[in-house]
């Protein structure tokens, strides 16, 4: 298992001819971006200098190359990555690109050939470490076999603190799943619609990426939060640099109360012509001011449709973080935090505070009444002494009412004067007792069941 890596497409193809013109370009070539800025179904190109093709590097440098094209002669080419500490090329070699050679295959092309139009990139030979740290993440310590079904596969993402405790597996499903331009799981993804103008668009491209069967959707699913969600849609802007425009847009959504889960979905992911770039930044693009908690619970995506891209750095997983355009862009999200978002975070907070206090504050006159009530026998209502620090009873319209000391006008910590004047109201109704002894007693017992449930 994890012996051998192979990727399928059903698109257009194509030949031999065109194959020879895009290695022969070279990375870095120029030439790689003489083409049409938008494809079929109006996706937008991905990709700027040619370094695509060193993605697979790290896993296999021994690759075949097959495609069948819609209209043309089916080819396939073996493509060999040189090793980057050699220090001389083989002059022999008749065809060589900056960072490899290839040849084309002229013999048993079937078993390369995808069986409809399309290309097929299968490799030859994988890392061995590459196949033993996915073959050792089948016994990572919370490993389930992922369902076909995308839902129950996030529920499961969701479900632990990081993909670490899932394995590699389950990082590479989350990994592709995150980077690829695919729709999210459907248009309820995010609450407040937040997502629908963007899942129309990616809907619209009908680009659709399987990993063993399964068909992937942007992994992230967020619902049903007790606290809710503190919510920000960016809509489209625009924003000058030298000469250049840099149009983006996107969403920040903060979980209140709440860590998001798992580690990888907390921060900002940047995504360029819909692909990401690196992945979820806790750091909120280097935002500076200390959120604590409350970091842990954001997240979101700023999708640049323009611009950007002269700030990507060679491996296009990561941005020169001191290049205009990406500090334009920076900036802004950090304006949005400073002014917008993290200021309604604080006052959610004290909204969730006050209604906590209160909820707790009903809880303990209800558990105050209860025990007055069996300890006197009758039902018992509780009035607050508007100023006064003493505490009473008397007979009103059948029940008793117990006047309870106005808490603010108690001499004592503000975090005791809820208990303080309880206290109080036992020792009066304690004080209803014929002796001492009775009134001891009755005080003990009403204030230890007063204290059970505080």
């Amino acid at each position: 298992m994890f012996y051998q890596i192979a990727i399928e497409d059903n698109g257009d193809g194509f030949n031999a001819e065109q194959f020879a013109s895009i290695m022969e370009g070279g990375v870095g070539s120029s030439r790689k971006r003489e083409q049409k800025k938008k494809l079929i179904n109006g996706r937008p190109v991905v990709g700027r200098l040619g370094i695509g093709l060193l993605g697979i590097a790290q896993i296999s440098g021994d690759f075949i190359v097959a495609s069948r094209p819609k209209n043309g002669k089916a080819f396939a080419a073996r493509i060999h990555l040189y090793d980057f500490l050699k220090e001389e090329l083989d002059e022999k070699t008749p065809k060589i690109i900056d960072v490899g050679e290839y040849e084309l295959l002229e013999k048993d092309l079937s078993s390369f050939l995808p069986e409809k139009n399309g290309t097929r990139i299968i490799t030859k030979l994988v890392h061995p470490t590459f196949t033993d740290a996915f073959q050792k993440s089948l016994k990572a310590p919370k490993f389930v076999e992922p369902t076909r079904d995308w839902k129950e596969v996030m529920s499961v993402m969701s479900g632990v603190q990081t993909l670490r405790e899932l394995g590699d597996y389950w990082k590479l499903l989350w990994e592709l799943a995150a980077s690829s331009p695919i729709p999210y799981l459907n248009t309820n993804a995010l609450p407040g619609k937040l997502i629908a103008e963007m899942q129309e668009q990616l809907e619209s491209y009908k680009f659709s990426v399987y990993l063993d069967g399964l068909k992937l959707a942007k992994p992230i699913f967020l619902k049903r939060n007790p606290a809710g969600y503190t919510k920000h849609k960016i809509d489209q802007q625009r924003k000058r640099v030298y000469g250049k425009d840099v149009d983006f847009h996107g969403y920040i959504i903060v979980q209140e109360g709440k860590q998001l889960q798992p580690d990888e979905l907390r921060g900002i992911l940047v995504r360029l012509k819909n692909v990401a770039i690196g992945y979820y930044d806790p750091s909120m693009l280097d935002y500076r001011t200390n959120q604590g908690p409350r970091s842990r619970w954001l997240t979101g995506e700023i999708y640049v449709d323009d611009g950007l891209e002269d700030a990507l750095n060679l491996d296009r997983d990561s941005f020169n973080r001191f290049h205009p355009e990406y500090r334009v862009v920076q900036d802004y999200i950090h304006n949005i935090l400073t002014k917008d978002v993290f200021p309604e975070v604080y006052k959610q907070i004290e909204v969730r505070t006050k209604k906590r206090n209160s909820d707790k504050d009903k809880g303990r006159q209800k558990h105050l009444r209860s025990i007055l009530s069996e300890s006197l026998k009758s039902p018992v209502t509780l009035k607050k002494t508007s100023g006064g620090v003493t505490a009473g009873t008397k007979k009103k319209l059948g029940k008793l009412e117990v006047s309870t000391p106005d808490e603010e006008a108690l001499d004592t910590k503000k975090s005791n004067r809820k208990l303080a004047s309880a206290v109080l109201s036992i020792f009066e109704v304690a004080l209803r007792e014929n002796d001492a002894m009775k009134t001891r007693e009755k005080f003990k017992d009403l204030l230890l069941k007063l204290l059970a449930d505080w």
